[in-house]
């Protein structure tokens, strides 16, 4: 079943709401005032079941230019309009404006209605007609069909019905997309339901019991009964008249230009978009405070014009927008402006970026920029927001800030990117980043590893992971991570790193020994081999290295490189040899296997016939080897344990 809605447009007191009744059977003026006063000034809501046998939702919005604001509310989410101009009156300023507003909010099929064709004669209706072709050339009614009818008589009604159900089976249903979004434009209680929300599906699609959101502030609700066109149904999707009985939250919670959505949106109260202006005399600088209109949301706004010192009637702008309230907005959103009095249109444009920067300056590279994006799509969008970031973005941080689905960017990812954007793909996520920021993560990377092993030329490893990550400071986060593995992975594939235990090295980095610096690690190892069950003292060791011709500074690459070959052991800042360790550790296992009550410090020194402090060094190391285990003053030998000494043995 195809999902559309018709809205009408026209002048007040030209039988809009007359001809709708007259081909539904409702009435939608529905409020007392209206029915005193003979005009339209709330929404009107009903539906004409075609002879296809499909259900055309209509919103009847009102004439009067002191009710636009619920005019605009009422024309968001249309699909096609129905202008309706009186055959006795023709075409009035409200005419026209309706037709502007339509056209930019993006509106691009309708039919043009003439009405009361009871109250005129043939020349009367022709030269009416004649009008009306005239005001609709250059707009997207220039070809539209022009029916005459009597709401009175019945003339013409079977033939515009007929027209409707072509206009909807040639029309197609609109892109329903991923996010359900629905501006509230009517509120109220029906006892022994509760709150039930009226609005028009802009995309997406909800279930009846299915949580939905309320936003801003983004409070859960819950579904319980949906309504389309005054059926209860289970389900609702983009271009449905939808009414939801919600729970969860009191009525005073709700206002209109709220927005009900599937998923938490991201509110914005600054945007950037392209702004025309339609014909008027009112002077548009470059700061001018205005009232912004999108669906049923309203807000005292001011509008700063980004490309232009100022706008005459009829230009266009690229402008950012700084709002009162917070909007729930996507791109491509289109949205009208007021007067700060509200008692003229003056035009309207598109949303470009939700989340833009502030533009406090206005450089050639900005304006460069931006018209880039309005003249783009989607992907130009998605690159500009990268553009903005110091980090990289997963595609799901940029379905958010862009209030789309994370599907959709996976979408353009795949498909289209500016050179200067690149795509890293990491399990079920893609981060994207630029691709000059790329090329300064690597080059930090091997530059810090070069100095690095400038510096400790005796060391084999590299640096960990951790160390490479305090590179990029503040801005270290869960992206920040994934994005430095996903570089190391990189660059070891493109064998510019190498992977040395646990730390990245240069791919070329190598350890090569002169004579002299062999001679001084064989002297470096023999002394700590020589010190036995005494604990080597560094102090001693660093006075016998300078009569060595070895300084400090040698002397540590030294030690951390027998360290690294396995020759030396580093236990809290004491450097032992590896045989003497490896010896003791045999023997404390073997000893343990055989007094099952555990061996205090004091039976390992007799053991050993070691000092205190060699001893609890040892045991302490062999704590953290996971092969004994203390319990109270007492080592035990661990599974681990045994399955060393097996191996010792074996």
């Amino acid at each position: 079943m195809k999902h559309l809605i018709m809205g009408t447009a026209g002048h007040i007191d030209h039988g809009k709401t007359t001809l709708i009744k007259a081909i539904t059977g409702f009435d939608c003026d529905t409020h007392k005032e209206e029915k005193l006063r003979g005009i339209t000034i709330n929404l009107g809501f009903t539906h004409l079941d075609l002879p296809t046998g499909e259900s055309l939702g209509i919103v009847d919005v009102p004439g009067h230019a002191d009710f636009v604001n619920t005019m605009v509310a009422g024309a968001s989410g249309i699909d096609f309009v129905l202008l309706v101009v009186a055959a006795d009156a023709g075409v009035m300023p409200q005419t026209m404006e309706h037709l502007q507003i339509m056209d930019i909010l993006g509106i691009k099929q309708g039919i043009i209605v003439l009405t009361k064709i009871d109250l005129v004669d043939k020349v009367l209706l022709e030269m009416a007609r004649e009008e009306v072709r005239e005001s609709v050339e250059g707009t997207f009614l220039e070809d539209a069909e022009i029916i005459p009818v009597s709401a009175q008589t019945g003339e013409g009604l079977e033939i515009l019905v007929q027209k409707l159900a072509k206009m909807e089976a040639e029309l197609p249903q609109r892109e329903a997309g991923e996010v359900f979004r629905m501006f509230i434009d009517r509120i109220f209680t029906v006892p022994g339901f509760g709150t039930v929300v009226n609005g028009s599906a802009l995309s997406g699609a909800i279930h009846k019991n299915e949580k939905v959101y309320l936003l801003p502030p983004a409070k859960s609700l819950r579904i319980r009964r949906i309504e389309r066109h005054g059926q209860e149904v289970e389900e609702v999707s983009s271009g449905d008249r939808v009414s939801l009985n919600l729970t969860g939250l009191d009525r005073a919670e709700f206002e209109r230009g709220m927005l009900i959505s599937d998923r938490v949106l991201q509110s914005t109260t600054m945007i950037d978009a392209k702004l025309k202006l339609f014909q008027h005399n009112r002077p548009f600088a470059i700061w001018t405070q205005v009232i912004f209109l999108l669906g049923t949301y309203l807000s005292q706004a001011r509008v700063h014009l980004i490309d232009s010192n100022h706008l005459e009637a009829g230009d266009s702008a690229i402008v950012q927008i700084h709002l009162e309230k917070p909007l729930i907005a996507q791109f491509g959103d289109n949205f009208v402006i007021r007067s700060s009095s509200s008692d003229i249109t003056l035009g309207g444009g598109e949303i470009i970026d939700v989340h833009p920067l502030h533009h406090r300056r206005r450089p050639e590279k900005l304006i460069k920029s931006l018209h880039q994006v309005v003249e783009g799509d989607l992907p130009d969008l998605i690159a500009a927001e990268i553009r903005k970031r110091i980090v990289p973005v997963s595609h799901d941080y940029m379905a958010a800030i862009l209030n789309i689905s994370p599907q959709k960017v996976l979408e353009v990812v795949a498909k289209e990117l500016p050179g200067d954007i690149i795509a890293l793909p990491s399990q079920d996520t893609v981060y994207l980043m630029k691709h000059k920021d790329r090329e300064k993560w690597e080059g930090r990377i091997l530059r810090h590893l070069k100095t690095y092993h400038k510096r400790n030329p005796m060391d084999e490893k590299g640096r960990t992971f951790e160390e490479l990550m305090g590179l990029f400071g503040v801005n270290r986060s869960s992206t920040t991570e994934t994005i430095l593995r996903l570089l190391l992975d990189e660059l070891t594939r493109q064998k510019k790193l190498k992977r040395v235990e646990h730390t990245w090295a240069l791919a070329e980095h190598k350890v090569v020994l002169t004579s002299q610096e062999k001679e001084q690690v064989n002297f470096v190892e023999n002394y700590l081999k020589n010190c036995g069950v005494h604990v080597p003292l560094l102090s001693k060791l660093i006075s016998l290295a300078n009569k060595k011709q070895i300084g400090e500074n040698k002397l540590k690459q030294i030690l951390r490189l027998l360290v690294n070959k396995g020759l030396a052991y580093n236990i809290d800042g004491n450097f032992l040899h590896a045989d003497l360790v490896d010896e003791f550790r045999q023997k404390l296992l073997e000893y343990l296997v055989e007094h099952k009550e555990g061996c205090t410090v004091a039976d390992f020194r007799d053991l050993i016939g070691g000092n205190r402090k060699i001893c609890l060094l040892l045991l302490n190391l062999f704590d953290s080897e996971g092969i004994t285990v203390r319990k109270g003053d007492y080592r035990h030998i661990t599974e681990k344990g045994r399955k060393k000494l097996a191996e010792l043995q074996g």
